[in-house]
């Protein structure tokens, strides 16, 4: 095993299946009486029933969550959230507990924004992105100028606000390589802090652990590869830390409120490649 920075090279070689399974476990969301389950759909919808995780293995974009405050209401959803199959599952993971988090916390700014979306580029302005402005567009540029990170300043119609067509923030890695490229979008009225959750965990420099093995040359040329040492006995974590972030590798997630939980690493089964 070893530890991969910067992170958006590090792709989702690592994680996918533990993240699957810790959504029933940790966050309590169950797959919805009814719906179509197969090989290449798994649906999962919060207790409340406000939210609604879709897997598609069929999709460009497997995970695909749907944020609507009434869900009885059958109109447009309040917020949405797409990611691609490269998107490292550790980031995948930090998003999942924010929006778990202000669940829990019967938060009833988990259904607006609450604040200027600029606040969730700060990680990158401080891991040294570069940064450039336009009348419509913030944007940053990781130091290897594979990664943005892109902000519309102005917000678009509530109709035309979507995860493809009008994403209002884009975090993305561009490469020559499949397995590295991804991204992931999020539409205008998605919550503040579940914003600077995925983009403090994608612009953290701590490494994401992998299997060198499946590591490809490209990645191997681009990033940098760490060997680890042995990992030491897992000690104690915090109540409600996410099984899928424990299996991410070293990392240190810090939550709305302030405390600090630390995450040690344990391999998953390597996952599958899967045709789109």
């Amino acid at each position: 095993m070893v530890g991969v920075t910067p992170r958006h090279l590090a792709g989702a070689e690592h994680g996918i299946h533990t993240v699957l399974e810790a959504i029933p476990k940790v966050y309590g969301w169950y797959t919805h009486p009814g719906s179509d389950v197969s090989e290449s759909f798994t649906p999962f919808v919060s207790p409340c029933e406000r939210i609604r995780l879709d897997f598609r293995t069929d999709y460009d974009d497997p995970w695909q969550l749907v944020a609507r405050s009434d869900p009885y209401s059958g109109g447009l959803a309040d917020w949405q959230i797409s990611q691609s199959w490269q998107t490292p599952p550790e980031l995948v993971a930090a998003t999942l507990d924010e929006v778990a988090a202000a669940l829990a916390q019967d938060d009833e700014r988990a259904f607006a924004r609450g604040g200027s979306g600029l606040r969730a580029l700060f990680p990158f302005a401080q891991q040294n992105w570069s940064e450039t402005v336009t009348a419509t567009r913030y944007t940053f540029t990781s130091p290897d100028g594979l990664a943005t990170a892109r902000l519309r300043l102005t917000d678009p119609p509530l109709h035309e606000d979507g995860p493809w067509h009008s994403p209002y923030l884009v975090v993305s890695c561009k490469t020559d390589d499949s397995l590295t490229s991804w991204d992931a979008r999020f539409t205008a009225n998605t919550p503040l802090r579940i914003l600077v959750a995925f983009t403090t965990a994608a612009a953290s420099p701590e490494p994401l652990l992998r299997n060198n093995t499946y590591l490809s040359e490209a990645t191997r040329a681009r990033a940098t590869v760490t060997p680890l040492a042995p990992v030491p006995a897992p000690r104690a974590t915090a109540a409600g830390a996410s099984p899928a972030l424990e299996a991410a590798g070293p990392a240190v997630k810090i939550v709305t409120n302030g405390s600090l939980l630390s995450f040690t690493p344990h391999p998953a089964p390597r996952i599958v490649s899967h045709r789109r």
